[in-house]
């Protein structure tokens, strides 16, 4: 997988989570990772299809799930219930949008699908094509780990 594939979701990742959350979001490392994990207790999942395909899934704690989306929603959420996973999904597909905005910028036109959320933890996650690239963040309201599977469609030439 190329670096600007991943390079493309860092700056998104931390402007959409200041904008959206009024809080810091702190890049700590990537690297890279086997294609198969164990589901956080929240995982949101976009497709990507395009000039390049796969899939980036976003992953929140507990802890985590629940402050944000309790930021989002503006109340205090108890419980991941439908309005609090849409809200979390809602943040996956804007950092996703504003990726795939700076992938075509670069030459690979994508576009990605709606979030599919995975709750609770433990369900086992295949991508299937190859190494993911694990981003991490830290952030006040806990971590944020984002895992991007990317190729290029061998369908489209650049």
């Amino acid at each position: 997988m190329k670096e600007e594939y991943v390079n493309a979701f860092l700056a998104p990742a931390k402007m959409v989570w200041e904008k959206e959350l009024q809080t810091s979001l702190d890049f700590v490392g990537a690297r890279a990772v086997d294609h198969q994990f164990t589901t956080d207790d929240l995982t949101a999942i976009l497709g990507v299809s395009g000039q390049l395909e796969g899939n980036v899934l976003y992953g929140f704690g507990g802890g985590t799930a629940l402050a944000v989306a309790s930021a989002m929603i503006g109340e205090k959420v108890t419980v991941i219930d439908d309005l609090s996973m849409s809200a979390l999904g809602e943040l996956a597909n804007m950092i996703t949008g504003n990726a795939a905005t700076q992938l075509s910028a670069k030459g690979y036109v994508c576009d990605i699908s709606p979030p599919l959320i995975i709750e609770p933890s433990g369900s086992r996650i295949s991508t299937l094509r190859g190494t993911q690239i694990m981003a991490q963040f830290k952030s006040q309201y806990g971590d944020l780990c984002i895992r991007i599977c990317l190729n290029e469609n061998t369908r489209f030439a650049k």
